[in-house]
């Protein structure tokens, strides 16, 4: 039996007592300060996450996750995929698994750096997260794998360093290759990032966790594996990107997961803004050791001020035709639509 077969046997209908009022598809990048948690509710009410943030004694991004889910209108979770096994993605999940109802858990594998001094916690928390959830051995997914959801296609496109054998949407020989910086090699955590892609009509988002400029590239050159989306989360919270990759998938807009003093990078921000045809650049932090030219409008980063993070979320709205999306902040309830391509 296939990976994806398994994984349709195993999924689950967990959207508890909540009336879910939304017909959108809903995407919420919440406030882990620096990592990363990226909730997805479709109109239909099925949920996704990935990564759950860092572990904190009050275990505040968890109850940042359960806040975003009672906006959306659920009360459980369908399935939690841990991009890769780092504290900032998964040291919350042990919280959240004690919170909510989780259906299913989704990773690349077991963590490679499960006896080091930095994987150690981090592989603990998201076994015992694991060890709650309702389907108790976790999922192991490869490029090409599909989560069964109704109404949007959710396609895996990279995992424990493998990214798809031919093209999603073939679009010829990418010229960004020419002299592309390929990367350093990386076999660690980060290069093994869970990333995948969903659509819903012609709309399509693209999350790469914290995938490895080498990993980018391998999605990138010679020919761009992916195609052209509309929204994407911007690899590892806005610094190691590759722009071989990036401008070839041309987003239209972009959210990135930045930490006050986490990410992003200046370097980072120009590969962004020098997208073809971008046209909203959007974070979750400031990013405090960057000057205003490389730094998102400060009506489209959630979190301005280090001295007092509310834990403002972004959101992505999109229509349940797929035709357009609309993004939010929490903040300031800032929004601007855009037309998908």
């Amino acid at each position: 039996m296939a990976r994806s077969a398994l994984i349709a046997v195993a999924a689950f209908s967990l959207v508890g007592f909540s009336a879910r009022a939304q017909d959108t598809l809903d995407i919420y990048w919440i406030d882990a300060e620096g990592g990363a948690a990226t909730l997805i509710v479709t109109p239909e009410g099925e949920s996704v996450l990935m990564d759950a943030g860092y572990k904190l004694p009050d275990d505040a991004h968890a109850k940042r996750v359960v806040a975003a889910m009672e906006d959306a209108g659920i009360d459980s979770l369908d399935y939690f995929i841990a991009s890769h096994f780092h504290g900032d993605h998964v040291g919350g999940v042990e919280a959240l698994a004690s919170m909510v109802t989780i259906g299913e858990f989704v990773a690349h594998g077991e963590s490679v750096e499960q006896t080091s001094e930095r994987g150690q916690p981090a592989w603990e928390a998201y076994l015992a997260g694991a060890a709650l959830a309702e389907r108790r051995a976790p999922t192991p997914v490869r490029p090409g794998d599909i989560l069964p959801l109704s109404g949007v296609d959710f396609t895996i496109v990279s995992s424990n360093l493998e990214v798809p054998f031919r093209s999603l949407d073939p679009q010829g020989p990418n010229a960004l290759c020419v002299n592309a910086d390929p990367g350093p090699e990386d076999k660690g955590e980060n290069a093994r990032s869970v990333g995948y892609i969903v659509r819903l009509g012609d709309f399509e988002f693209l999350n790469l966790g914290d995938l490895t400029v080498a990993g980018q590239h391998a999605l990138a050159c010679p020919e761009n594996l992916i195609g052209v989306v509309d929204l994407m989360q911007v690899p590892h919270h806005g610094s190691g990107i590759a722009p071989q990759l990036l401008s070839a998938l041309m987003p239209t807009a972009t959210v990135s997961s930045t930490g006050a003093r986490k990410g992003g990078s200046a370097e980072g921000f120009e590969v962004v803004a020098g997208i073809p045809g971008i046209e909203g650049i959007w974070a979750l932090h400031r990013a405090m050791g960057a000057d205003d030219e490389h730094n998102a409008s400060e009506r489209m980063i959630a979190n301005p001020s280090e001295e007092n993070d509310q834990g403002f979320w972004i959101k992505a709205e999109v229509q349940p035709d797929g035709s357009s999306f609309t993004i939010i902040n929490g903040r300031n309830q800032y929004s601007e639509t855009y037309t998908a391509k």
